[in-house]
């Protein structure tokens, strides 16, 4: 039986699948099935796939008919597989040839280990480096009153702990293809989450962390694809903002997280940040003024604290940009943001 099953849960990205199947079979851990699970693509997936079939590790799965959540293709190739551990594989990432390796010798050497991640890298479809991951989190005004060194060495947290400081109101692991799976964690969850389209991921690992620790390595071994078909594109921000606060209240709930206002407002702004990354476009990364309406209209659908925080945002990003035209070099936030400015735990 080999040790690890990869699975590839993929829905047409025929342009992406060779790049991943080839990362995949390039790996320098070679003890590991290969399970490629077509979604009822409409594009040239099936035939990219099948030619890969002559390699013993490698199988291929069809669905005839598209089941519309990726999450039950988690669950269908933890169904079909074996292995100790998983590596679920998006179908449009890529990896470094050590990226097994890695995790599985974190694994290995720590059986109350659940997860195990690395870091990783945002390219666009043609491979170009957008950001790491790691900058991300170093570099963004939410983490600025944490202690974030940890993401510069390998080291092993306490499951629990790890989610009441670094899985709520954010998710630190946003990308699958960075994690290697103990399939035992999976098993004592009962299975990944199947009944969200957009955090089944985040709610999954939350789940898993309570029950398991998680292992980090400094090593950037994973390519996010970031284009403009994949899930994250097509989603609507405010189902995300949606399904992100029935994680941070199962969280709340596990650890018997107290609501203080610093924690209420690290909330708000996440949910209200969420809403309007969704509609920023080029050039400038800001929303267009056409579609602020529809964005204040889903703000109030989740609330008024919500509604509230989102306009000022959107008001300050505005005040700013007048500013700038007009020569000022800086307009202080805490004249629109309302509490402390940026909006940092108290």
């Amino acid at each position: 039986m080999p040790k690890v099953s990869v699975i590839i849960p993929n829905y047409n990205h025929a342009p992406y699948l060779t790049r991943r199947i080839e990362s995949i079979l390039a790996q320098t851990y070679s003890d590991f099935e290969l399970l490629i699970l077509d979604d009822a693509s409409l594009d040239d997936s099936r035939d990219i796939a099948q030619r890969y079939l002559a390699e013993p590790r490698v199988r291929l799965e069809l669905n005839e008919t598209n089941s519309g959540n990726a999450y039950l293709q988690w669950r269908k190739g933890l169904s079909l597989t074996s292995g100790k551990y998983v590596w679920i594989a998006e179908s449009d990432d890529y990896a470094e040839p050590t990226l097994l390796e890695r995790l599985v010798e974190k694994l290995e050497h720590n059986p109350p280990v659940g997860i195990a991640v690395c870091e990783s890298e945002v390219v666009d479809e043609t491979d170009r480096l957008i950001v790491p991951y790691g900058d991300i989190w170093k570099n963004n005004e939410s983490f600025a009153e944490y202690d974030l060194s940890f993401l510069d060495r390998e080291i092993v947290f306490s499951g629990p702990d790890y989610c009441r400081r670094l899985m709520i109101p954010w998710n630190t692991i946003p990308n699958a293809s960075a994690v290697v799976f103990r399939r035992a964690a999976f098993e004592a969850i009962g299975g990944p989450v199947t009944h969200m389209k957009l955090c089944g991921d985040w709610f999954t690992y939350c789940k898993i962390l309570m029950r398991f620790d998680i292992a980090r390595i400094p090593d950037h071994l994973n390519y996010f694809r970031d284009h403009p078909v994949n899930v994250r594109s097509r989603a609507k921000a405010a189902d995300f903002v949606a399904e992100s606060r029935v994680v941070r209240d199962y969280v709340a709930r596990e650890l018997g997280f107290r609501q203080t206002p610093g924690n209420r407002r690290r909330a708000r702004n996440f949910d209200c940040q969420a809403l309007i990354s969704g509609e920023r476009r080029p050039p400038g990364n800001k929303v267009p003024v056409r579609r602020m309406p529809p964005l204040l209209s889903d703000a109030a659908k989740l609330g008024l604290a919500t509604l509230v925080g989102t306009s000022r945002i959107l008001l300050w990003e505005q005040a700013a940009h007048f500013a700038r035209k007009l020569g000022w070099d800086d307009v202080p936030r805490e004249n629109w943001s309302g509490e402390n400015g940026t909006d940092r735990v108290s």
